[in-house]
């Protein structure tokens, strides 16, 4: 009877701990054949070409700069590069859409089952998406949800940076009013009751990319849920100045 031949699998990771309890999880797998690493072997075009793994299992950094610096037309041709499966312990829906929307075809979040890594790294191999159970259930979050606009991602970055109504106003150059009500909208779409609570949510979910890696937001804005119950006005008036 014919034998599979091994998945050859990478595991590129910056913690050589994780790196370690990965390598070993995969390696007690015979259909796993394990490709030594190291972080060097990513140069500025991508895999070291004398490295040929199916599958890189990767952490959220260097998953990114693998897929960053692989030709374009290598990420869109199957078989031309290994697909990138990330294991990471980022679980907001705007780092995961964003990994996914660069190239990664799998998600885990760190801390997931023995089982639910071995199955992922399979199905990835097979040419499909794996999104782990926990990236899923903060996917699920955004479904039939209504995004920020630009302008109230503007507001909303001010609003956490703790600037007031005014502030806001001069900063954006628009009218006091005119903040008043994009807060409102900014308030109920994160079912929020105080900047307090709002800066919170966007801090948990995500919401708001900071740091040089960040991409354009017009491309990876996350979306946002409307509010079960709207907020009735005079429950807004008090926390919008």
């Amino acid at each position: 009877m014919l034998t599979a031949e091994p998945i050859q699998v990478m595991v590129l990771y910056q913690d050589p701990l994780v790196r370690a309890g990965l390598a070993a999880t995969l390696a007690e797998h015979t259909r796993y054949a394990l490709v030594p690493a190291e972080a060097s072997c990513v140069g500025p075009a991508g895999l070291s070409p004398d490295l040929t793994p199916d599958v890189v299992v990767t952490d959220y950094d260097y998953g990114l700069q693998l897929l960053a610096r692989s030709p374009p037309q290598a990420r869109s041709r199957p078989g031309e590069m290994p697909v990138v499966l990330i294991v990471t312990p980022r679980d907001t829906e705007w780092e995961i859409r964003h990994a996914l929307a660069c190239g990664a075809r799998g998600y885990l979040v760190l801390g997931c089952g023995v089982n639910e890594l071995v199955e992922a790294v399979r199905t990835v191999h097979r040419g499909m998406r794996h999104i782990g159970a926990q990236a899923a259930r903060r996917l699920a979050d955004s479904i039939a949800c209504s995004p920020l606009t630009s302008r109230e991602t503007d507001v909303l970055r001010l609003v956490v940076e703790g600037q007031g109504n005014k502030a806001i106003a001069r900063e954006l150059a628009i009218a006091n009013g005119t903040v008043k009500s994009h807060l409102k909208a900014i308030f109920e779409k994160l079912d929020a009751r105080s900047r307090t609570e709002v800066a919170a949510v966007a801090e948990r979910r995500g919401l708001l990319a900071v740091g040089p890696a960040a991409p354009d937001r017009s491309v990876f804005t996350p979306q946002v849920r409307h509010a079960a119950t709207r907020l009735r006005p005079s429950m807004l008036a008090s926390r919008l100045d």
